[in-house]
């Protein structure tokens, strides 16, 4: 498949309108943002692949801060991109280990060390009181994207 084919764009188009749906579905935090909008990509990171999965999650990620009113302004860029890396990492991970580490490994990267970036401008206080709902957050959304891809991995094809 060609990386510009229109079933790819249709699809990445798909799992951003998923994405948007879930940033409504909002995990009670400080900032206002963490909401299931990473499930989408990380399922299309499984079923279609890791580019397809980073943009589903970078485009996901976007979508939420609009919804949230972008509380933590031109972080959310930052955030983004490290959100479509969380993709690509589960994906290679769930391929070479298990869904179990590679779960493990997106919970650690998008609840723990992702967050980090706001210390800078915000300080260590915000952190401390966002990575509570942030871990919440991801484990929603990678147990949630790992287990439909497990029920469907068969059903799945990448034309």
């Amino acid at each position: 498949m060609e990386f510009s084919s229109s079933a790819k764009v249709a699809r990445i188009g798909v799992f951003v309108s998923l994405a948007l749906v879930g940033s409504f579905i909002k995990i009670p935090s400080p900032i206002g943002s963490p909401a299931l909008d990473s499930a989408p990509g990380y399922f299309s990171s499984l079923a279609f692949g890791a580019f397809e999965g980073s943009m589903v999650a970078v485009l996901g990620h976007v979508v939420t801060g609009l919804t949230s009113g972008f509380p933590l302004g031109l972080l959310h860029g930052l955030i983004a991109v490290g959100m479509g890396g969380c993709a690509v990492v589960f994906r290679y991970v769930y391929e070479r280990v298990n869904l179990t580490v590679a779960v493990l490994l997106v919970v650690i990267m998008n609840g723990i060390v992702l967050p980090v970036v706001v210390i800078p401008g915000f300080g260590v206080p915000l952190y401390v009181s966002i990575v509570p709902s942030l871990v919440v957050a991801s484990v929603v959304n990678s147990v949630l994207a790992g287990g439909i891809y497990v029920k469907v991995k068969e059903r799945i094809v990448s034309r």
